[in-house]
């Protein structure tokens, strides 16, 4: 049994790895600083969270002294494009300076060499492609700060493997989606920025989805984005944690079902799903999306032996409109307890 540290594992992806570490034997530590993750998820799993922040360096350190990890799952990170196009010192402070702490004290505490590590990139690193699919080796050029933050993190995790021998797996998803709904979870995102389950809401509540931008140059105008299901993602971390502990060396991957589809798709697909109109109130294009974003993930299947099994869009919509349906019957139940204790 391997002990695994998750940073970021009270998180969206991160939290859904968690039954496939335990499935596999391993040992899991969450480290979270719980700013945008929720310690109920991680504990209804039987995992519980250290508190903290990356940018501690005391907190890591004494994370590396309690425990000997075999490897790190590194999901921690600030991940709004938009926002990160107002606040890019944090994006920069928490994505790379971030990781550049956590590497710096896990070896610090371990003898040579460090503990390997599978690092949540994104697409976001490729800015707006010459092609598509986009494959690993196409040109990087991003355009917002949280691509930028991440592809600096990418470049410290080559650097310290060429300097001390630091392994590790870089994989770029593309728009992580869907809900694992038989171990209970799903996106717990405050505020919510997927496209998704905002619509999903929209046609539930009645409320208009914004669609950012209706003048891309695809054949609806609304952007075109490639969704994987989250539980096809957390596959993906299980078999590069696999190659890693197995002596693997060190790696990158696209994360994507492949296929790219609208904006307008996805609109579509949850009215059909539901059985409701989404309302659509359009608005301006947001800085730092791209017009469109397909990934080739055929490295993946070929060196890892990943398949998306689950990115369907019917699937992912399923999943997690099956996730929002628990969600607020949960909280009915809850607001009519409450109200018969009062």
């Amino acid at each position: 049994m391997a002990t695994i540290l998750v940073t970021g594992g009270a998180g969206y992806v991160g939290s859904h790895v968690i039954p496939g570490l335990q499935q596999r034997g391993h040992r899991v530590v969450v480290f979270d600083n719980l700013s945008r993750g929720h310690r109920a998820t991680v504990e209804q799993l039987g995992v519980s969270v250290e508190e903290g922040d990356l940018e501690d360096t005391q907190a890591l350190k004494q994370l590396f002294q309690r425990h000997a990890f075999a490897a790190i799952l590194h999901f921690a990170a600030l991940a709004y494009v938009g926002e990160s196009a107002h606040i890019p010192d944090a994006y920069y402070r928490v994505n790379t300076a971030g990781t550049l702490n956590l590497v710096q004290q896990s070896m610090a505490a371990a003898a040579a060499p460090p503990p390997p590590l599978v690092f949540s990139s994104s697409c976001a690193v490729f800015g707006v492609p010459e092609l598509l699919p986009l494959v690993e080796d196409s040109p990087k050029a991003p355009i917002s700060a949280y691509g930028r933050s991440k592809l600096a993190a990418e470049w410290i995790l080559a650097d310290m493997g060429r300097a001390y021998g630091l392994r590790s797996v870089v994989l770029r998803y593309f728009n992580a989606a869907g809900a694992d709904l038989d171990h209970g979870l799903g996106e717990l995102h405050q505020p919510e920025t997927h496209l998704i389950p905002l619509a999903i809401s929209a046609a539930r509540d009645r409320q208009p989805l914004q669609l950012f931008g209706s003048d891309f140059g695809t054949p609806d105008g609304s952007a075109i984005r490639d969704f994987v299901h989250v539980r096809d993602l957390a596959e993906a971390h299980l078999l590069a944690l696999d190659h890693l502990l197995a002596g693997g060396g060190s790696d990158h991957f696209n994360l994507g079902s492949g296929y790219g589809v609208s904006v307008r798709d996805v609109v579509r697909q949850v009215e059909a799903e539901l059985g409701l109109e989404v309302p659509v109130q359009l608005a301006t294009r947001r800085q730092g999306d791209p017009p469109a974003l397909v990934s080739d993930s055929a490295k993946a299947r070929d060196v890892l032996g990943w398949t998306p099994r689950h990115s369907a869009l019917r699937q992912v919509v399923a999943d997690a409109a099956a996730w929002d349906q628990r969600q607020r019957l949960q909280s009915v139940l809850m607001r009519e307890a409450t109200h018969a204790v009062s």
